[in-house]
């Protein structure tokens, strides 16, 4: 599905970044996690998970201001800052009817817009959010926190930080998630924002909501306390309250979560999305290898894909796709329909976000990831997403003497991945 990525400007002239996709009524998020517009390329499930509503509705998403393709500069982090934001955005793309959604700290902004423009809201949705989220917190965990997460050189405390809103993930998960908060936002911005989830109070605001209202709160939130949920229902006039069982991140991974959603808005439910999205993969196209590169580099990787190719590997190579097709999503949908990831490593490719955009999927996706070194080099940005692996060296020149090494080892690979699949059907 095509992501639009647009810029509008606040009233104070501050840049905001905003992707729109989807057809129908316009639902927006305002940012609850500091990053949106970027996350649709690196993480497969908040895709999947905005993509899901985007069938029924024009899904509006944003960057908060200080972090991904915003105004990074920022000194004001208050309520009013962020009401002014949103209504920058809806009112640039001049939606005149909004489903408003509020995850984590954009409830609060949701509830200030809800209230003052009840004739604008068709609906409010609120997840793991709060009125005052600030009186289930003692002050010297909040205190201790904002230390450690305003430490320039160790992202210890956004690691401890990320593992509360997501404790089901992995510790590759979890690096993943601070290496994209590295390249987003700084420490100070980081620490200012969580500051703000924790002093934002709309308590006198939620009687005023006017919209339906659905209140859905895990149990097992770690980061905002499940009675926090239960006051900011009680606030609200007929706000419907779901418990839930889960994390603070429960609405990217619970698809059944999400149904109860689609019922909210009165959105067609479909019946077995599992069925349906395992008889559509099986009519696309599948590779035996995904080949990354970047420009600098197209002369050795197809060198790399004409030897696979002649001896009996299928590869994927990008000029296979035809001009005007959705060039990003069908990357990715080779990438996941691939046994296995071979990366070009190489200065330009390490520089490349391009390529590193492709090696996120396949990490995200649990795919082989076969590193081949065509330079005597060390990649540093690739460096995460690739230490799991041996390197395969394709150098000295020519490059011609090492891939008959490599065709096996790829082969050995294939091999292995089919065995799993024939595991699995016994």
């Amino acid at each position: 599905m095509e992501h639009k990525i647009g810029f509008c400007t606040t009233p104070d002239g501050a840049r905001i970044a905003y992707t729109t996709f989807g057809h129908g009524p316009a639902m927006v998020w305002p940012p609850g996690y500091f990053y949106a517009v970027g996350a649709l390329d690196l993480l497969p499930e908040a895709r999947d998970y905005f993509e899901d509503f985007a069938r029924y509705h024009t899904v509006v998403l944003y960057d908060i201001r200080g972090a991904g393709l915003s105004e990074r500069n920022r000194t004001v982090f208050t309520l009013e800052s962020e009401l002014q934001d949103l209504e920058t955005v809806i009112n640039h793309l001049k939606l005149d009817k909004v489903i408003l959604v509020g995850q984590s700290m954009a409830g609060p902004v949701a509830i200030a817009y809800a209230g003052k423009h009840p004739e604008r809201v068709t609906h409010l949705y609120l997840y793991g959010s709060y009125a005052y989220c600030g009186k289930f917190l003692p002050d010297e965990v909040k205190s201790s926190t904002l230390t450690l997460l305003r430490q320039q050189n160790n992202w210890q405390g956004t690691r401890s930080f990320l593992s509360l809103m997501a404790p089901q993930s992995s510790t590759d998960e979890i690096e993943l998630y601070t290496a994209v908060l590295k390249e987003i936002t700084t420490p100070e911005n980081f620490a200012r924002l969580i500051e703000m989830l924790y002093t934002l109070d709309v308590t006198n605001l939620c009687p005023g909501v006017k919209a339906p209202t659905l209140v859905i709160h895990s149990k097992g939130d770690l980061m905002i306390d499940f009675k926090a949920g239960l006051e900011l229902a009680s606030l609200i006039p007929n706000a419907r309250f779901v418990p839930w069982e889960g994390s603070h991140w429960g609405p990217i991974r619970d698809t059944e979560l999400r149904r109860v959603v689609l019922e909210f808005l009165g959105d067609p439910v479909r019946a077995d999305k599992d069925k349906e999205t395992a008889l559509a993969s099986t009519k696309k196209p599948s590779h035996d290898v995904f080949i990354s590169f970047a420009f600098p580099d197209k002369q050795a990787a197809a060198r790399i894909y004409a030897h696979l190719k002649r001896n009996g590997i299928d590869p994927f190579w990008c000029e296979e796709l035809a001009a005007g097709e959705d060039y990003p999503q069908l990357l990715g949908e080779a990438i996941r329909n691939s046994s296995s990831f071979l990366v070009v490593v190489s200065n330009a490719s390490d520089n490349s976000a391009s390529v590193r955009k492709e090696t996120t999927i396949a990490h995200n996706n649990k795919k082989p990831i076969i590193p081949v070194r065509i330079e005597d080099t060390l990649p540093k940005n690739l460096e995460y997403l690739v230490a799991s692996s041996l390197f395969f060296d394709a150098f000295p020149q020519p490059l011609e003497q090492h891939l008959p090494k490599l065709t096996g080892g790829i082969k050995k690979i294939i091999g292995s991945k089919s065995d799993e699949k024939e595991q699995i059907k016994k």
